[in-house]
């Protein structure tokens, strides 16, 4: 009697466990052609080449780069602050003059977006400078120069593309702005 319980408890368990894989046994499998992998969205490289011409004659060449992905925005901010002395708003006040600082150097802004026909890097270079030149304005305020390049253009991978050329107002000198992409991976 011992024995049947134990052949019908073995039969019972096996039963059941049969049961369950057949239930598995007809669940179809995925082919590895069908099965979705979620890849990381790329990650470019650009890099700005800014070329500072005299006449004819090249002064110097500057490369930056930073890697963006799409949609999402990179910048560069490289430079100084230079204090400016602001006016009291009572002359006769021996309160010490407010100083605000402004930013001086070189600031690279870009966001990126893909589409079928390459990569479009909506960009703002702008490079600024104290100049050597006295305000007119206040004594020892400085006077600020500065090139400002904002567009939107199509690039596509290892082709450098021309974003513009700009004259500096004042003088024979000009500043050619240039940026290559690249994939990182």
């Amino acid at each position: 009697m011992k024995r049947t319980i134990g052949f019908l408890g073995i039969a019972l368990l096996l039963s059941c466990g049969s049961t369950r894989v057949f239930a598995q046994a007809d669940a179809p499998t995925p082919k590895a052609s069908e099965t979705k992998v979620e890849t990381a969205p790329a990650t470019y490289r650009l890099t700005y080449t800014l070329t500072e011409m005299d006449g004819g004659k090249r002064i110097g060449t500057q490369h930056f780069s930073l890697t963006v992905n799409p949609g999402k925005e990179g910048r560069i901010r490289l430079g100084s602050k230079v204090p400016i002395a602001m006016e009291s708003s009572n002359p006769a006040s021996l309160a010490p003059a407010q100083v605000q600082y402004q930013d001086v150097g070189l600031f690279i802004q870009v966001r990126l977006k893909e589409s079928a026909a390459g990569v479009l890097a909506d960009s703002e270079v702008q490079q600024t400078g104290v100049s050597e030149e006295q305000s007119t304005v206040g004594r020892g305020d400085p006077v600020i120069r500065q090139a400002n390049l904002q567009n939107t253009a199509l690039l596509t991978l290892g082709k450098p593309v021309m974003l513009g050329s700009l004259d500096v107002p004042g003088s024979t000198r000009h500043l050619d702005i240039e940026v290559i992409l690249e994939v990182v991976r």
